[in-house]
Parts: structure tokens; C-alpha cells; sequence
């Protein structure tokens, strides 16, 4: 399955590739961080991280980021898979819960995982983009 989501992601991006390369590369080169949150959506919306690495990258590196801060943040920004209750692991983990504590709700928000994944980004993408420029490079 996750091999269709990263064809689909391609074709699309190949199809439209000048288009994204030269609205979202701007918008990367003015502020970096952009390209964390371009990870982190891309990893929300397929749960893949191959899918986010093979679309985002490229556009990262087109971007002239310094490799030390693109690979902090792209590491860090890998935890967008586990936002929405879509995961198989957080399925199972809340099967497995007989203490019934973790819940995946009835919404896309208002389930177990929800804030540990946002604190789990935010200080991860942090830390990984302050590794990256003091010892990346």
C-alpha cells in the first residue's frame, strides 16, 4: 500500500514539478522551516516516510538548505505519521490497552496520540535542526 502512495505522490509531483519547485523552493529558501512542516504534512497525509523523504527532499536540497539542518529537521519531522489515528501501530496500541486509557476518539483530533505526536515534533525538529547547524556542517 504505502509503495502506491509514494507512485502516486511522484506522478503527481513529476507532473507538476516546475510548478512546485519554483512556488514551495521560495518559500523554502526565505524560511527553512518550511521544509519541516512540508515533511510533517506529507507524513500526515500518507503515513509514509519514504513518501515524504522521495517529494520533500528533492525540494529541500533545490532549496540550498545546509544538509546538517535539512536532515535535523527531517528526522524530526517523521513523527507526522503518528498525528492522525491512521497508523497501525496506534491501532494495535489501543486494541492492546486492557487498563481502556488509550483511545483513538471519535475524531481525527481528539485521540491518544494526538499531543504526544505535536510535542514529539516540535522538540524533535528543534533539536534536530540545532545538531545540524552547530555539528551538520
Amino acid at each position: 500500500a504505502l509503495f502506491g502512495l509514494a507512485w502516486l505522490t511522484d506522478t503527481f509531483l513529476g507532473a507538476h514539478a516546475k510548478l512546485i519547485s519554483e512556488g514551495v523552493g521560495g518559500l523554502v529558501t526565505a524560511a527553512p522551516w518550511i521544509f519541516a512542516l512540508g515533511v510533517f504534512l506529507v507524513c500526515v497525509l500518507t503515513t509514509s516516510q519514504s513518501t515524504a523523504t522521495r517529494t520533500i527532499v528533492p525540494i529541500g536540497l533545490a532549496a540550498g538548505i545546509p544538509l546538517g539542518l535539512l536532515s535535523g529537521m527531517w528526522a524530526g519531522a517523521f513523527a507526522g505519521i503518528y498525528l492522525l489515528p491512521t497508523n497501525g501501530s496506534q491501532i494495535a496500541a489501543a486494541n492492546f490497552d486492557t487498563s481502556g486509557t488509550t483511545k483513538l476518539g471519535t475524531k481525527l483530533v481528539d485521540h491518544s496520540f494526538f499531543a504526544p505526536t505535536l510535542i514529539l515534533a516540535v522538540t524533535t525538529i528543534g533539536f534536530g535542526a540545532l545538531f545540524g547547524v552547530l555539528w551538520g556542517g
